[in-house]
């Protein structure tokens, strides 16, 4: 039995209905999510190397959309856990990193993260 159905890849996704490449996508989202402060559509045209700026600029509008919907669906509520931490990098047999550097919390080469989540109470 054949429904004749076609889809691709991009469909019902962020993607969907863009000509612009998968990689340019992936680009901009890093950039987007790792920067401190927003990033211009102007600056992404040139860091992605783009002719043209209406089609990153509507890019990125997408992207924030899309952060946004994420937010807002996951909203924590009731009993909250909260911790701090850091990410450790990779390490000699010595218990130095690959650097020479102590490890723990004051190294250099750490980056501290807070995580929360929502604590299920057992109903």
């Amino acid at each position: 039995m054949s429904c004749d159905y076609q889809t691709t890849l991009r469909s019902g996704t962020l993607f969907q209905a863009s000509k612009i490449p998968y990689h340019y996508w992936i680009y901009a989202i890093v950039l987007m999510t790792y920067t401190k402060k927003s990033i211009s559509a102007l600056e992404m045209q040139r860091q992605l190397g783009h002719k043209r700026y209406e089609p990153i600029w509507a890019m990125m509008h997408k992207i924030r959309k899309a952060m946004g919907n994420r937010d807002s669906r996951y909203q924590l509520e009731e009993l909250i856990e909260l911790d701090d931490g850091f990410v450790k990098t990779f390490k000699d047999k010595d218990g130095d990193d690959s650097n020479g550097n102590k490890l723990g919390r004051g190294t250099q080469e750490n980056s501290n993260i807070l995580v929360m989540c929502r604590v299920d109470s057992g109903k």
